[in-house]
Order: structure tokens, then sequence, then C-alpha cells
């Protein structure tokens, strides 16, 4: 019986072919590092609903959402007509349009801290203004950040966000210097640094832990986090990039009930296209108005520019992806067949002994290849007890490339971080438990687990 790989390599041999052109000119071959794959990354040509079609003609349920972006799905008819009725209009004004009051407007309806809102072109472009706006503002220039909390990939922030990458190549050391880098969840070492250091500006997190929740984060935590930073004078910054619209139609500061000072936006909040935000405090935001500036005459004008900032094809797709999240009832769909997901793939792990678990909140899927923890059943799994380190590490890489590879000619394209989209039926789900059983069944014939 052939192997995985051997299956995988033989089943998509145009996938393979422009893996191979695409080596000649793309740094291995990609866009992006979250595309990288061995042997070879898929590749997709055309996407609609809760699926997707490869260029060797394989049907996938898709999981991975456009890394979060695509809440509604892949082409829903809002978001196709309000966009196709843009591009007739016009791409690029080089000017002020009506759909970016629009779209602010939903935003602050909202997003309960969005006093004031600011578009950019990428949650990474986002979360660098937010950190610049705290520095201006409070005058001082260290920030806070925790182990495994993904904010894009920009100097300040690269320090401690991956598997291990706490020393990342082509930062100098003097930024370096202006991180500080603090184990998720541990409030006592956040007191410390506050106390004993008065340059930092502010703290910026998920509000449900690194990449969404991997290492996840609670409620009790994030207001005594508010209090620290009141009574410290350090700006709060809630990276909302993945959660905002999707934990809550008002983001999980709504769900938690805890305001940050700044939220920074992407992904949702640009329908699927390309596109970011920085809400918050007035007095914070009023940073980069040059009239403020000229009133109170003061020289702590922050500068802003970007050619595609609030660009009308983006505007007229987040617009209508807002006004659909404003209903509320997509959450109520992708929150319980999230749950119900979860129950399924956990059901059958423990069926097979396994000491995995796949985990998480909200519409949020994570799988943990490999706890380690002996006899424990998946509904006993409590990731606030475990070792934020294994949670971050993701358990067993060999198996983990080789589940991926036999989701993938299964007809299922998920991700170690998941989510569920409002246009999964259950009739997916189930297609997909089916699935997850037969390639834990091929892992066994090999002698993988």
């Amino acid at each position: 019986m052939p192997t995985i790989l051997e299956r995988y390599q033989k089943a998509f041999p145009k996938d393979q072919e422009l893996a191979q052109q695409a080596n000649k000119v793309l740094p291995d071959g990609i866009t992006s590092d979250g595309r990288y794959m061995e042997p070879f990354p898929i590749y997709i040509k055309e996407s609609n609903g809760s699926k997707k079609w490869g260029v060797s003609g394989q049907e996938f349920i898709d999981y991975r959402g456009g890394n979060g972006a695509l809440l509604l799905g892949h082409n829903p008819p809002e978001i196709v007509a309000a966009v196709t009725k843009q591009l007739q209009l016009g791409t690029h004004y080089s000017a002020c349009h009506p759909l970016e009051i629009e779209w602010a407007n939903l935003i602050q309806e909202l997003i309960p801290s969005a006093e004031k809102v600011r578009f950019t072109n990428s949650g990474t472009e986002a979360n660098l203004l937010a950190i610049r706006l705290a520095r201006t503002y409070t005058g001082k220039n260290k920030i806070l950040r925790f182990l495994g909390h993904y904010h894009g990939w920009q100097d300040s922030v690269i320090l401690g966000a991956g598997e291990g990458e706490n020393t990342p190549s082509g930062i100098p050391s003097y930024i370096a210097s202006q991180t500080i880098a603090c184990p998720p969840n541990d409030l006592d070492i956040v007191e410390k640094y506050l106390r004993e250091d008065p340059d930092i500006a502010c703290i910026i997190l998920e509000p449900t832990g690194g990449c969404s929740g991997v290492v996840p984060i609670t409620g009790q935590f994030l207001a005594q986090l508010r209090e620290l930073t009141l009574h410290y004078g350090v700006v709060l910054i809630f990276d909302e990039i993945i959660t905002g619209f999707r934990v809550h139609p008002g983001g999980a500061q709504t769900y938690h009930q805890i305001t940050p000072d700044l939220t920074t936006l992407a992904k949702v909040v640009a329908g699927g296209l390309p596109g970011g935000a920085v809400a918050g405090r007035q007095e914070i935001l009023n940073l980069i108005s040059k009239k403020v500036q000229k009133k109170t005459l003061k020289s702590t004008k922050v500068s802003h520019l970007g050619t595609f900032n609030a660009n009308p094809v983006s505007a007229s797709a987040g617009i209508a992806m807002l006004t659909a999240i404003k209903t509320r009832k997509p959450h109520k769909h992708i929150n319980e067949l999230a749950n119900y997901f979860r129950q399924q793939l956990n059901q059958i792990i423990d069926d097979n002994h396994l000491d995995w678990v796949v985990y998480g909140e909200f519409s949020c899927l994570k799988f943990l290849i490999g706890h380690g923890l002996k006899g424990l059943k998946t509904a006993d799994f409590n990731p606030h007890t475990l070792d934020y380190r294994k949670l971050m590490y993701r358990g067993n890489p060999y198996l983990r490339q080789y589940l991926r590879l036999g989701l993938l000619l299964n007809g299922i394209d998920i991700s170690l971080s998941s989510v569920i989209m409002a246009a999964h039926s259950t009739k997916d789900i189930d297609q997909t438990v089916t699935a997850f059983s037969q390639t834990i069944a091929w892992l066994k014939t090999e002698n993988l687990i």
C-alpha cells in the first residue's frame, strides 16, 4: 500500500509542477511564510461558500477561511455585489470618498473603544501605527508584549511571536531592546516590569490569547491587566485583528466587557480584502490630526500616510461585511457548529487513544498533536493548566505534516489554527470528521501513531 507521502505526490501533479516553477522565482516558492509546506503546497484556482478547488481538480472543504478573514465564507453574495458595483465606479480616487465615512461609522457602532478610527492597509500596519501613537501619547519608548501572541512582522513586535522565535534575524539590537517579551498570563511579571521600568509606553496583546487562543486568556486576566495599565499610565492595545467581529460583533472587548485604549483591526473588518484600522480613544487618535495639533500648539503630530488606506473597493467589502455582522445571525451558527466540530473530532481522538486534542473557543479550532499527558480524555483537557510552551509548540511536527497531507488527500484543507465560516454546514463537518478518521487509519497503517 502506498504511503501518505506517495499518495500526495501522485494526487497533486499540477501542484508539484507549479511549485517547481515557483521555486525558480520566489524564495521557497511562496509569498508568505504561513504557506510553506513539505513536500510542496497545493495551488487553488477557485473558491465559493465553504469550498475551494485546486489546479489538479480536487475539491476541498476549507477551514483556513482566508486566515480568519472570511467570516461569511468565500464569495458571499452581498460582498460580491458590493465589490462588483464599486469596481465599475473606480478602485482608487486619490481622494476622500463617502464609503470611508460609512465604514468608520459601522466600526464605531460595533467596537466600544472606537471613539475615532484611522484606516490602514493591513494588520501589521495597524499595529505599527497603534504603537507609534502610544509612544507619542505617553512620551515613553518601550512596549510590553506576550510570547506567542502575533502582531504582524514589523520590528517592534516580531520578537517572541512564533515557535521559539525569540531572536529574529534582521532586527537591530537597539530596537529589540525596546520590546519586553513576557510569558503569557503572568500578571506578577507584568506588574514587576511596570513597577520597575517607567519607560513602558504600552502593552499589546491578543485578548483571547496568542494566535486567537492557542494559549488562551481569561476575562479575569484582562480585567486585572486593565487595572494595572490605568494605574501605571500605560496604553492598553487590544490586537483584535482575528477576534474583532469574530468572537462577538463587538469583538473580544465587548464579550469580556473590557475597553482598551486602542484596538487594531484587519481581516474581517475589510470583508476579506486587504485593509485594517486603528480605533480608540479620541485624545490618542487625535495625535494624527493637524487641526488638533495646531489648536493645542503641540508639535507631537504623528505622521501617517498610505496609498491604499480605505481604498473604495476594500471599503465597499468592509461595509457589506459589517452590515451582515450587525444582524448577529452569523455568530450563533458558527459558534454552535465549531462546538459540534470539536466534540466530534475529540471523540475520534479518544476512540483511538491518542494524546491529541482539538480545543478553542467561539468559532476557532486549535489542534495539539501530542500533549504528552497519557490517559487524559479530551473532555478533561484544560489548556490553562498546561505549560504555554507546549501549547505554542503544537505537538509532534512530523505527525502534524502527515496529518495535513492525509486530510488534503481526503478533500479537507485545515490547519492547526482554523476557523468555522458561516458558509459551513453540518454536512461539511460530518464529511470532515470521516476524513479525519480515515487519515488516522492511514497514520496507523504506517506505524506513525
